[in-house]
């Protein structure tokens, strides 16, 4: 399975305190001047801020997932930069432990876990607002992940047992709708260009994250088998943005090198392609890059909404994608703990995609 079990000890311990350093003064100070050059009259200058914007948010989600596994700083200093960069990203109102939580037991258990099925909630809509979700989807509008980031900004307010995190919230909410009134008295057209750069970061985060496992999906609470190694990485992949030019796999701060990260999850993103060297031939089956999967992506953008994840198929050439759908809703960046009544069980689900009038 893997070529070589070396001591991962060095990967484990090393902590480069200016690459981190400079890494998250590029997402701050990168995400800054992307404001600035939006509220622009140039047009070329407002497309380099939406290309900074989107691509530092990427960063700064990153960047969080990195701080949950402690390969940046000290434990007190991850965390209040972890709280920094989940501000940016919009994912604030989960809390920061459940976040760390929920993504260290997807580690733990090797198993992705939700509170509520997603299909079923699509379909206990009214059919013109199932229709709606459908055509937005299917015009890469993300409208399923906003509509869990908003049930997790709202459903302290609507929830007795949560009422603790009412006032972080409400502060929350009214920080940030004054960041972007204020931003819209000043440029109208910047708000547009903004939300232009979050949809474009929300589309390229959720193509990576969809890709990277087959993982079956378990309820909170239910029992969950004991998964090996052997099954990890069988169900894990390393969607790489170019296996050719390593180099490139900066752009998603390494996190492609999937199967290295979930091998050694304190190996700090800067050691990764060392590691994935030390732990796979380049013939590893596990290796997709995402230009193979952008056919997926798009063919499946509504099916994934209502079906499973598909499968990677073996075959006498190697592996075949045309089964692979992808998840929706596995976001690291969103605790997914909705409303009560989000978990009562609904009718199986369909999609009326394929469904005919």
């Amino acid at each position: 399975m893997t070529a070589t079990s070396p001591d991962f000890s060095f990967y484990i311990n090393d902590r480069n305190v200016w690459l981190n350093g400079s890494a998250v003064a590029y997402a701050l100070i990168g995400y800054g001047f992307g404001i600035f050059c939006i509220t622009q009259q140039t047009g070329w200058v407002n497309l380099i801020g939406i290309i900074l914007i989107t691509h530092t948010l990427l960063w700064s989600a990153y960047l969080v997932h990195e701080l949950i596994h402690g390969n940046l700083f000290q434990r007190s200093l991850n965390h209040v930069i972890a709280q920094i960069l989940l501000f940016l990203t919009g994912s604030c109102y989960s809390q920061y432990r459940a976040v760390a939580s929920l993504h260290l037991a997807h580690h733990k258990h090797r198993a992705d876990f939700a509170s509520f099925s997603i299909a079923n909630y699509l379909n206990s809509l009214p059919k013109p607002i199932l229709n709606w979700v459908v055509t937005l989807e299917w015009l890469y509008f993300p409208i399923v992940e906003f509509g869990l980031r908003w049930m997790v900004a709202i459903s302290p307010f609507l929830e007795p047992h949560r009422r603790d995190e009412r006032l972080k919230n409400t502060l929350l909410l009214l920080l940030r709708g004054g960041l972007f009134i204020a931003l819209a008295l000043y440029s109208a057209k910047a708000v547009v260009l903004y939300f232009v750069a979050y949809i474009s970061f929300i589309n390229i985060l959720r193509f990576v994250d969809c890709f990277q496992h087959t993982y079956e999906v378990f309820q909170f609470g239910e029992a969950i088998p004991q998964f090996d190694l052997a099954y990890e990485e069988a169900n894990t992949f390393s969607n790489l943005v170019s296996a050719r030019w390593s180099w490139l796999n900066l752009l998603l701060l390494n996190f492609s090198y999937h199967n290295a990260h979930h091998r050694v999850m304190r190996c700090p993103w800067y050691l990764l392609p060392q590691l994935d060297a030390e732990l796979y031939p380049r013939d590893y089956r596990q290796y997709v890059t995402l230009a193979q999967l952008v056919r997926n992506f798009h063919q499946f953008r509504v099916d994934r909404l209502f079906g499973n994840q598909g499968a990677v198929i073996e075959t006498e050439n190697g592996v075949s994608l045309e089964q692979f759908v992808g998840a929706v809703g596995v976001s690291f960046l969103v605790a997914r703990e909705p409303l009560d009544w989000l978990k009562q069980p609904v009718s199986k689900p369909t999609n009326p995609a394929t469904e005919t009038a």
